[in-house]
């Protein structure tokens, strides 16, 4: 049976990586959804595709919603607390985003995904020296 091979590393990648890896390279499909719908806006403001933005929106949404399903609260105690914060603002911001369609929204949203996996980063490179979170795989 034919297994596409994209597929079977992407699958081998998740087996192997770490917890930080992988929420590393979640935020990271956040920022390349965003810049995707950040894209779909023209030089005045107006969203040239609304039912790709809707698609796109819901797709970060959805990671969102994963990650905050995922926070350990019993081990993580403030840093757990301040997580789940983080991902409802951020969530309120995505709902803000699309209701107003107002790509300067989507812009702050981006930058504050990309700041909180800075320090993912700096976490990973803490717990597990010489280890390099651009080996993930892209969709």
């Amino acid at each position: 049976m034919y297994q596409n091979p994209k597929e079977v590393y992407l699958k081998n990648w998740v087996e192997n990586a770490s917890p930080v890896e992988i929420v590393i390279a979640l935020y990271k499909k956040m920022e390349e959804l965003l810049d995707e719908i950040i894209k779909l806006y023209n030089e005045e403001g107006k969203c040239t595709n609304p039912s790709q933005e809707s698609y796109l929106n819901k797709r970060v949404e959805e990671i969102l919603l994963y990650l905050n399903s995922t926070i350990n609260y019993r081990d993580g105690k403030d840093v757990a607390k301040t997580l789940n914060q983080f991902y409802l603002i951020c969530l309120r911001q995505l709902d803000q985003a699309i209701a107003k369609q107002d790509v300067n929204l989507y812009k702050d949203l981006k930058e504050a995904i990309a700041e909180m996996r800075d320090a993912w980063e700096q976490v990973l490179q803490k717990t597990r020296p010489g280890a390099n979170a651009e080996d993930r795989p892209s969709e």
